[in-house]
């Protein structure tokens, strides 16, 4: 029962991210690639754990979990992935269709542009050792019998300090943050 309370809390502030948030071709793009996205980031994390933390490639029991993580949870990272997709659509979302002249149509061109995007700023993160330790905290050591509450808080806390500029509230979604 408290899950089902999560989820519609989670879709009411996934809803409410900021006040004109109207490309719904936008976030539905963003939505239909989720998954993808979000094992691909997974497995980029992985890589540059070993590559940045195990540069001889020596085998111990951390580096046999992450190497036997085949198929690594994402669910965890679902709360991750809607704020940067609603930080994106503050940002650069306009509810202005433009004319496309390449035979595309707007899901398929936000779809690139968004997976474009999202990589970019994974690839980004993984430079701070802090987001790809709580990456692997939430997707490969992550028990399935307890609640990822600190490793999600943790991820949060990393996004509010890459996007100093917002404040991502749960009540009143994204704003911009006032500057003295």
């Amino acid at each position: 029962m408290a899950g089902k309370h999560f989820a519609v809390f989670l879709q009411a502030m996934v809803q409410r991210f900021f006040k004109l948030d109207k490309n719904y071709i936008l976030k539905e793009a963003q939505q239909s690639v989720r998954q993808e996205l979000l094992q691909q980031m997974v497995a980029f994390v992985k890589e540059e754990y070993l590559r940045q933390s195990n540069p001889l490639g020596l085998i111990d029991d951390t580096v046999r979990t992450i190497q036997q993580a085949e198929e690594p949870s994402t669910r965890q990272l679902h709360d991750f992935y809607h704020i940067l997709a609603g930080i994106y659509r503050y940002r650069h979302g306009s509810n202005q269709l433009e004319l496309l002249f390449d035979g595309a149509s707007h899901f398929e061109k936000y779809q690139q542009e968004w997976c474009s995007i999202f990589t970019e700023w994974y690839r980004q993160f993984c430079q701070k050792p802090g987001f790809i330790k709580a990456v692997l905290e939430v997707s490969v050591f992550y028990p399935k019998d307890r609640k990822g509450q600190l490793a999600e808080a943790r991820m949060r806390a990393f996004l509010s300090q890459q996007f100093n500029d917002l404040r991502i509230h749960k009540r009143y979604g994204i704003l911009q943050s006032k500057t003295a």
